[in-house]
Formats: structure tokens, C-alpha cells, sequence
């Protein structure tokens, strides 16, 4: 009788630390997407929910964004690690990315691949999309354009959007399959309408210039505004270019014009990006500048 009341207090304190696991973290998710990052972060920190991968991993992304929290890469690594140890795809993937960037660590290629690895091999879009990408540009690994080709493919197949125009580029380019502008397009025109902005400028650009479809003016200017609307700085570049010198059948504009490379400026300032053209671009626009 001793051993069965021993047995079912066992099992009733069991049942009670799953509930308030289970509560700390509903709670603690309905805050963070109320972006009460602060309220969020005292439910996580809680020892229960900190035996869940998913949300040591968010605690990870808290303290790598500074969300709720000063903003601190060594912490957020040590959080991704024990994410990532327990198997979690998406701690994987980001824990890649701390050796690839040096976030938390010194930068570590071949540790960042090892990660990806791991992550892409249990079908993570985004690791399989930055798999694509190394394998292209051969960083940290063997260039292979035929093996990049198919880890962009499984990427799409799995939901990345970013994927999408990296394929209409090796068709375009002809990098590992024969090249097949047309079929470019295709790409191109499916991760536009998905809402991908890399899409949406190379859709621009081909109705531009008529790259594997017809040229037609009024479709390239929407393109580029719709990239341009959602950070593109090559597109607000574009616009510039179309303002100043009455392209795509828009009148002159050298205001508006050097509006747009302004901002095309701003958003790689912002991006941590270098624009060694910047002055002398606006200075042909007419845009006044501090000496």
C-alpha cells in the first residue's frame, strides 16, 4: 500500500511540473508575440521552462536581438548550444550562425557547416537555403553548382522563399544545369509574388531589359517600386536611374530622382553595408551635402 501511495504521488507531482511547464510557457509565448519581451523573458528564465529546446532557443534569439534583454552574443551562444544539443533543428541552424558570424565565439567556417549540416539534414529550410548558398560560392566547402542547385531546390520544396530566386540565378547564369533565362523568369516571378524582394528587383530587371520575357515597361516600374517598398536598395537605385533619365516611360525628375538614391543610401547605411558611390551619386542628383 506504502509503495502505491509512494507511486501515485510520484505520478501527481509529475503531472503537476508538465502543467507548469505547460503554463509557463503558453504564458510566456502569449507575451512575446504581444512583444512584452520583458514579461515574456521572466516566464522563460523560470527553471521548468527552460527544460524546453524551443524556448532555450528563444531565450538564445532574446539575448543575440536584445529583445527584453541587453543584447549579449555570449549568452545567446550558450543558450543556442544547449538548444542545439538536444537536437533542435532551428537551434542548429542558428548556432551555425553564431561560428559564422563570430557571435559569441571566434568565427569557426567549418564548425558553422558542421551546424548547418545537422539542421539542414533534418529538412530546415534555412539551413538547406545557407547550405546552397556556401556550396555556390564555395565558402567553407568544395564549389559545386550541381550539389548547390539541390539544396536550393529542397529549401523551396520546404517553404524558404529566399531559395526561390537563387534558382531563377543558375538558370539564369547557367551554373550547374544549362541556362535557360525563361525558366529564370519563372523563378523570379514565383518568389516575387511570395513577397521576396531579391525576386521582385530581378523581375523588374528582366521586364527592364527583356531578360527571358517580353520587355514591358509598366510591369518593371511596378516591380521595382515593390522592392523598393520593401528595403531594396538596388531598387530604389533603379528608380533613380528611371527618374533621372525618363525611362520606362516616366517624365524627367532629378528631385525625385535623387530622392530615391537617398534612400537607397540610408538602407545600406542601416545594413552595415559600404556605398563608396554615395556622395558622388548625389551630387549629380542635385542633392546638397555636408562638407
Amino acid at each position: 500500500m506504502k509503495r502505491f501511495c509512494k507511486a501515485l504521488f510520484l505520478s501527481l507531482l509529475m503531472l503537476v511540473g508538465i502543467h507548469a511547464l505547460a503554463d509557463n510557457v503558453t504564458e510566456g509565448n502569449r507575451l512575446y508575440r504581444a512583444k512584452q519581451y520583458e514579461e515574456a523573458m521572466s516566464f522563460f528564465m523560470k527553471l521548468d521552462a527552460q527544460k524546453s529546446p524551443e524556448i532555450m532557443n528563444r531565450i538564445g534569439f532574446m539575448y543575440d536581438a536584445g529583445r527584453g534583454v541587453e543584447r549579449n552574443g555570449n549568452i545567446a551562444f550558450q543558450w543556442y548550444r544547449k538548444a542545439a544539443e538536444t537536437g533542435l533543428a532551428k537551434a542548429q541552424y542558428n548556432l551555425g550562425l553564431c561560428f559564422q558570424n563570430g557571435i559569441g565565439v571566434k568565427k569557426d567556417i567549418n564548425e558553422a557547416i558542421k551546424w548547418y549540416l545537422k539542421a539542414a539534414e533534418q529538412g530546415y529550410p534555412d539551413a538547406e537555403s545557407k547550405m546552397g548558398y556556401l556550396t555556390v560560392t564555395g565558402k567553407g566547402v568544395k564549389q559545386d553548382f550541381k550539389q548547390a542547385m539541390q539544396w536550393y531546390r529542397r529549401a523551396v520544396e520546404h517553404g524558404n522563399i529566399h531559395a526561390i530566386p537563387e534558382l531563377g540565378i543558375m538558370y539564369e547564369e547557367g551554373l550547374g544545369v544549362k541556362k535557360d533565362k525563361t525558366h529564370a523568369v519563372q523563378y523570379y516571378i514565383m518568389g516575387a509574388e511570395k513577397g521576396n524582394v531579391r525576386a521582385q528587383f530581378l523581375l523588374a530587371e528582366a521586364y527592364r531589359y527583356g531578360r527571358g520575357i517580353k520587355n514591358d515597361d509598366e510591369r518593371s516600374l511596378y516591380w521595382y517600386k515593390k522592392a523598393a517598398e520593401n528595403g531594396s536598395a538596388d531598387a530604389y537605385d533603379a528608380l533613380g536611374s528611371v527618374y533621372a533619365n525618363e525611362q520606362l516611360g516616366q517624365k524627367k525628375d532629378r528631385k525625385k530622382a535623387g530622392e530615391m538614391v537617398e534612400k537607397a543610401i540610408e538602407i545600406r547605411k542601416q545594413n552595415g553595408e559600404g556605398d563608396p558611390d554615395a556622395r558622388r551619386r548625389l551630387k549629380f542628383f542635385g542633392v546638397k551635402l555636408d562638407d
